[in-house]
């Protein structure tokens, strides 16, 4: 989390991605030091600025610090003219957001109880993530596999759920061939990275030969950092179904509304990643609130953190609130708020009180049977 304060003690919120933590904790702490003293009114200016008086412009680490200071100073100027990011963004174009969460299991049985878990809290959608490492050619086997998982949660919550599948580009365009048509029958709201980005020509031509194939709603966008990526994505003619920008990851709240502007002109929906911190989802809140374009939400924190996140089998498992007043979720959608800012108040002695439980996970490393590397 990035934390700014003006000269009068007005405080902003930011959140960069929670992955390369010490690599980005540096990069926080650099930006700090060179904003100290600006203007914090003309955002995009204060941004281009940081971006591009430098050698080096891109990369994660740049662009989710940037992301973080993007989103924070929004929460400052809300706060300093008393209105929601979203009403000085051209104001809101819905009143709640539907949101959707992971399901956390390490078997069938347990993605199953914890959709029942989700569905009992109010919500109308989930997503299961059923790939374990998989070879570039798939097997019946990891075939089977794969659908004992969706199956199951497809049963535990009926036809009636939004069920969502997300392959994370642990797939080959070979393997996630045989998968969506193995997964098809169990009514997917949409597939998630059926195959892993690379930017390439060939892998737009793969997804759009994918989505035109069959009829499930392909998705993708969660590792694509600028906004020419995702008009290559959408533009002259769209290669999937719904867009799925990162607003700790695009540059921020402004970038990600000209990216649903871009999704909306080219008939597509936009379905934001949000994986991460309840600061993440109060800006991610914001993006929904004006964009025409936006179809759902994916949230990992709705107030808390700490350790833990969510617990096999089961639902969240925070160890602390962070914010005073925590987002709730009723039939299946989060009211928008009206608070200036971002629309957050963050507890920030709870940070101090709890620093022994930030201890980030290590990069997850999977293997083939054979002892080959495979995609996490």
């Amino acid at each position: 989390m990035l934390r700014i304060e003006t000269d009068d003690g007005e405080v902003g919120w930011g959140e960069a991605i929670g992955d390369l933590h010490q690599e980005v904790e540096q990069a926080l702490n650099a930006i700090g030091e060179r904003v100290e003293g600006s203007p914090i009114h003309d955002i995009t200016n204060l941004i281009q600025i940081q971006r591009k008086n430098r050698f080096w412009r891109d990369g994660p680490v740049l662009e989710t610090a940037l992301s973080a200071l993007e989103m924070a100073l929004w929460d400052l100027k809300g706060k300093l003219l008393g209105a929601p990011v979203h009403d000085l963004l051209g104001g809101r174009v819905r009143e709640r957001v539907r949101v959707y969460r992971n399901l956390w299991g390490r078997s069938p049985e347990e993605f199953a109880d914890s959709a029942k878990e989700a569905i009992s809290n109010s919500m109308t959608a989930v997503k299961v993530s059923p790939a374990g490492p998989t070879p570039d050619v798939i097997s019946r086997v990891q075939l089977d596999e794969m659908e004992a998982v969706v199956s199951a949660v497809r049963d535990a919550v009926g036809p009636a759920v939004d069920l969502a599948i997300d392959l994370h580009g642990r797939l080959t365009p070979a393997a996630s061939r045989r998968a969506i048509h193995a997964l098809s029958k169990y009514d997917p709201f949409f597939i998630e990275e059926p195959c892993l980005p690379d930017g390439s020509a060939s892998h737009l031509a793969d997804l759009r030969a994918l989505r035109t194939a069959q009829p499930v709603a392909i998705a993708t966008g969660e590792r694509l950092r600028s906004a020419h990526a995702f008009a290559e994505h959408l533009l002259p003619s769209p290669v999937v179904d719904i867009i799925q920008p990162d607003v700790s990851m695009v540059g921020g709240i402004r970038a990600s509304v000209e990216i649903g502007a871009m999704a909306s002109a080219a008939q597509v929906a936009m379905a934001p990643h949000c994986p991460y911190g309840p600061v993440q989802f109060a800006a991610s809140m914001q993006v929904a609130a004006t964009s025409p374009a936006h179809l759902i939400q994916e949230f990992q924190s709705l107030g808390g953190a700490g350790s833990g996140g969510g617990a096999p089998g089961g639902g969240q498992n925070w160890a602390f609130e962070l914010l005073s007043q925590p987002f709730s979720i009723e039939m299946g959608h989060v009211e928008i708020s009206s608070r200036p800012g971002l629309g957050i108040e963050v507890l920030e002695e709870r940070i101090d009180e709890h620093m022994d439980m930030w201890n980030p996970h290590p990069p997850t490393v999977w293997n083939h049977p054979d002892g080959s590397h495979a995609e996490w």
